[in-house]
């Protein structure tokens, strides 16, 4: 009887909190409309920014990926120019 119980009350708990987390954190489309039009051009301007140093690390797993060389013997991927060290 108190493993169905223990299995019922987690499960209730699990329940609560995924609901909890669906109803009280907001989606990326309602954050974005509450931001004002300056940040929202901000946001929108360091997109492509951030999609491409994702895309340049990924290319960089990739190939880390096929070779036989240990994690740290692999080099970080570098930045095209001195700007985007600084930023």
């Amino acid at each position: 009887m108190s493993f169905k119980r223990g299995l019922l009350s987690v499960g209730g708990i699990m329940g609560v909190a995924v609901l909890l987390r669906y109803t009280i954190v907001p989606d990326e489309e309602k954050v974005l409309k509450s931001l004002s039009p300056e940040l929202r051009a901000e946001y929108e301007r360091n997109k492509v920014k951030r999609r491409e140093q994702h895309d340049a690390i990924m290319a960089q797993m990739m190939e880390n990926a096929k070779s036989d060389k240990p994690i740290w013997d692999v080099s970080p991927p570098k930045p095209k120019s001195d700007s985007d060290v600084n930023k």
